[in-house]
């Protein structure tokens, strides 16, 4: 599968899970044109779809302040979150409707009580996992924006696909689309433009699980921000998948962008610290990480350093929030 790619206002060739393993790349002739697999209108609403017809596409919406992908005008260099302190907050909200979760704790209060964690802890960066689409939409990205008036405030949101027809998405109990997503926040002084990343694992878990994706957001000259929730049919599978994320997207991703701006990937990993195998087994040379002690990761690049974290308790979900702090 291959993501769709974009850039400024330019389409470029994407990076979606189709990717091969660095041992077994296809001729990169066999890439679709990207201009093909772009649908949607914009400036409200962008899709990327890393399989045209055959996989289910990516949604980006705002920023709250200017097009994504309007061409700008030359500018200085401005400060990254290298030099800028930041904080990510990494959400599984359980909000599908179907896991025994929902019913033993949420039953519909959930994303009142995300969006008011949002509020309190103000990240930068939210990644969220087992979540509906309009969870997203109007439930926690106006949050966001109410935090960071000004600033260019974005969504994105990738659907899990259905393993009964992986052209389809996932759905909640409600209809809606299910999977996972980001919120951002960039300075509207170091705005360069929006990148999307996305797709479905080759490396699938067996049973009624639906089939994972992953989705990254490239703040151009900013940030990389990913998110994915693995597999919890095998931790064995759930470790491939992690794997590529990190040793094979997320390093394509940053050389097709070319920005050296930092990256980080958090989200519900299905590895734990303690396990067999650990997350620890995941996290490539040259990156840094902090676990929750439980399922839910941060892995970044290590040209970040990672401050103060905090588990943000979370009464109708069963995973607290994990919020991790960036500073130089």
């Amino acid at each position: 599968m291959l993501g769709v790619l974009l850039l400024a206002g330019t389409l470029l060739p994407g990076c979606g899970s189709d990717r091969p393993d660095p041992a077994d790349r296809p001729d990169p002739a066999d890439r679709p044109d990207p201009a093909s697999t772009v649908t949607g209108p914009p400036p409200a609403l962008w899709t990327f779809c890393p399989e045209a017809g055959r996989s289910p596409c990516a949604e980006l919406g705002g920023p709250s302040v200017g097009p994504v992908g309007r061409p700008l005008e030359p500018r200085e260099p401005t400060a990254s979150p290298a030099t800028t302190p930041f904080a990510t907050l990494q959400l599984n909200l359980c909000n599908s409707g179907l896991a025994a979760c929902y019913a033993e704790r949420n039953n519909g209060r959930v994303v009142a009580e995300a969006s008011e964690a949002i509020t309190v802890l103000r990240p930068q960066i939210v990644t969220l996992n087992e979540v509906c689409r309009d969870d997203v939409v109007t439930g926690l990205y106006p949050a966001m924006v109410r935090n960071f008036l000004g600033d260019q405030v974005f969504w994105a949101f990738q659907p899990t696909a259905d393993r009964a027809d992986p052209s389809r998405a996932y759905r909640c109990l409600n209809g809606e689309a299910y999977g996972i997503a980001i919120l951002g926040r960039v300075r509207a002084a170091a705005w360069s433009g929006l990148s999307v990343f996305n797709g479905r694992f080759p490396q699938q878990g067996d049973g009624p699980d639906e089939l994972r994706v992953w989705l990254c957001v490239a703040a151009v000259d900013n940030y990389y921000a990913c998110t994915t929730h693995l597999t919890f049919s095998s931790t064995a599978m759930a470790l491939r998948q992690c794997r590529r994320l990190l040793e094979v997207e997320v390093p394509a991703m940053r050389a097709e962008v070319g920005s050296a701006a930092p990256a980080l990937v958090a989200g519900d990993l299905n590895l734990r610290d303690d396990g067999t195998p650990a997350v620890r087994d995941c996290v490539p040379a040259g990156h840094r990480h902090r676990g929750d002690g439980n399922v839910q990761h941060l892995i970044t690049t290590d040209d970040v350093t990672l401050g103060p974290t905090r588990r943000y308790p979370m009464r109708h979900t069963d995973h607290n929030g994990w919020y991790v702090t960036i500073r130089p």
